[in-house]
């Protein structure tokens, strides 16, 4: 995809799947919400009470793949070190009322009560994509890269 199809196919409201290492070396994934902004993801979760923050605080980067679920199927696949931004109000509202502004609106009052609920920031060091309308699985298959954008090399 070019940048600007990255750019339109990240603002639809998909989950991504979130994957971070735990301390002792076992492999996790879940689906989270995000927001693609400025040419970084926000996440939002909670640092002690989920899996997903304590491995962010053991040092785990971050791996995420955002994908279609129609054909001709499109994706993008993106790793970095997280940043923690705390607890920003703007962002965990920006993030979840993309999912429905009443359910975000009354998920968010739930989750400034939570003492460890953060924002987190990664700028991609690596941002793969593809769409497989555009001939992509047979420039997969040739070896090309599929990097997209500064943060593809």
């Amino acid at each position: 995809m070019t940048p600007d199809e990255v750019e339109a196919f990240l603002a639809e409201p998909r989950l991504c799947a979130f994957a971070t290492v735990s301390p002792n070396g076992t492999p996790r994934v879940r689906p989270l919400w995000y927001l693609w902004r400025d040419g970084a993801f926000l996440f939002t979760t909670r640092m002690e009470a989920r899996h997903t923050g304590r491995d962010i605080a053991g040092g785990s980067g971050v791996a995420v793949s955002i994908a279609s679920e129609d054909r001709p199927y499109r994706a993008v696949v993106a790793r970095g070190t997280p940043e923690v931004l705390g607890k920003d109000e703007e962002v965990l509202r920006a993030i979840s009322t993309r999912y429905g502004r009443r359910e975000g609106e009354a998920w968010l009052r739930g989750a400034m009560q939570e003492p460890d609920r953060v924002a987190l920031r990664m700028i991609p060091e690596r941002l793969v994509s593809w769409d497989y309308g555009k001939g992509d699985y047979r420039r997969q298959n040739r070896g090309e890269s599929m990097a997209t954008g500064a943060g593809g090399s």
